[in-house]
């Protein structure tokens, strides 16, 4: 057990005190960040971007619908914003007036031009043309003010109260959508759907880098011949346990800082977006107790173990890292198979697909993770899941540790199938 630690604290420090770790570590709050509160800031930047009073309406309505459209543009009538230029147009005259927009959008002086006509005010139909620089937000804010006063002028032809009308107009319906567990607890659909996807996507990233870093340090170790020397006083097995265990201790450390810094993110997002002046609200966090966080942990770890042992074996098997990259795809292709199940397990989370998949060793670390997150799982399926997991990563591990001590002094011949599984085969 002495060597066993003495390799795992060996592989765990010298990581950690990497300065890339520490990079890579704290990048990932500014990345989070990034992806949070990114794009509500962006889209309310692009939307404030565009210069009202720049644009253009080209009215062919003969009933000034287009002076209506351009006070909703600038806000309304309490508003003091410059709205848009109005050019009242007929039949003979409208061609000549759209080719001439449509050299100024093309040299970028007018951000865009809005088309009403006859068609307009019964079909709804409003053209908007964008200049090359104008954001794409600037024809759904032409969208919607061109259909507010429409439905204005719908509404006065009936002869119905407008404001009677517009009230009912504004009237809309918001479904809150709960998911009652067969423990009785409920949460918000939208929430747990967005927490079990997280965590499955979070868990495979996190094998797959941590899973080629084992592959490439074995392929190194093979390389540089350092092995021999480790194993003139470390057995095989040993050496291989306490390498996945120590990058997997990198793995959890990094792991744990990510999810805290995306937890408070998450619980902080209307502060952060109110800084900068966009409304937004925080996003509700589901209640995790150590019921759900102890099947997490374990499906992390033992997916990794399982993971791990499978690319230290192709890479003690490999003699150069071209070799490696092209030895690993059938691992990679359990992980990026088990990634292509997540629709259908996040529409249908007790479907046959997805409790069979979360029972199946290869897949179940990134589906079952998934399906705890959305619906209370059945014991029985937990624990043959776990079960089933566990037995295959301990087997994973005892076959790279037999692979791992023959390949590891075999150099310059690449063997062939029947000659790994006899390695594999041989017991100590």
């Amino acid at each position: 057990m002495g060597k066993l630690f003495a390799v795992i604290e060996r592989e765990f420090m010298e990581r950690v005190r990497s300065k890339w770790f520490v990079l890579t570590t704290l990048f990932g709050p500014f990345l989070f960040a990034g992806l949070t509160i990114g794009p509500p800031i962006l889209a309310f930047r692009s939307a404030r971007a565009v210069d009202v009073s720049r644009m253009v309406i080209v009215d062919a309505t003969q009933v000034g619908a287009g002076n209506g459209i351009a006070t909703e543009l600038a806000g309304g009538l309490s508003s003091a914003a410059t709205p848009p230029t109005v050019i009242a147009v007929n039949a003979g005259t409208r061609t000549p007036v759209v080719d001439s927009l449509r050299a100024l959008l093309a040299t970028d002086r007018i951000p865009a031009a809005v088309i009403v006509d006859d068609s307009s005010m019964t079909s709804g139909a409003v053209r908007v043309l964008l200049a090359g620089g104008a954001p794409l937000a600037t024809s759904e804010r032409v969208q919607r003010a061109a259909e507010r006063e429409l439905l204005r002028r719908q509404i006065a032809t009936t002869g119905i109260d407008v404001a009677l009308a517009e009230r009912i107009t504004r009237f809309s319906v918001s479904a809150k959508v709960e998911r009652v567990l067969r423990d009785g607890r409920s949460g918000s659909a939208q929430v747990n759907i967005i927490f079990g996807a997280g965590v499955a996507v979070l868990l495979y990233i996190v094998i797959v880098l941590y899973g080629q870093i084992v592959l490439r340090g074995v392929t190194e170790e093979k390389q540089s011949r350092v092995s021999e020397l480790v194993l003139a006083s470390v057995p095989p097995r040993v050496l291989l346990s306490g390498k996945v265990l120590g990058i997997g201790g990198v793995a959890l450390l990094q792991l744990g800082f990510w999810t805290s810094s995306l937890l408070v993110l998450m619980a902080n997002r209307e502060r952060l977006l109110a800084a900068f002046g966009v409304a937004g609200g925080s996003m509700a966090l589901p209640t995790i107790g150590a019921a759900e966080l102890v099947p997490l942990f374990a499906y992390f770890t033992l997916g990794y173990v399982l993971y791990a042992a499978l690319f230290a074996a192709v890479g003690s098997i490999v003699s150069s890292e071209q070799e490696a990259q092209q030895a690993q795809t059938p691992v990679i292709m359990l992980l990026v198979g088990s990634m292509a199940l997540l629709q259908p397990a996040l529409a249908d989370p007790d479907g046959p697909i997805a409790r069979a998949m979360s029972i199946i060793p290869f897949s179940s670390p990134i589906l079952m993770p998934l399906r705890l997150g959305l619906v209370s799982v059945p014991a029985a399926d937990l624990a043959m899941s776990l079960s089933l997991l566990s037995l295959t990563a301990v087997g994973a591990m005892i076959a790279a540790g037999r692979l791992y001590r023959t390949a590891m002094l075999m150099y310059g011949k690449r063997p062939s199938l029947a000659e790994v599984f006899r390695w594999i085969r041989n017991a100590d």
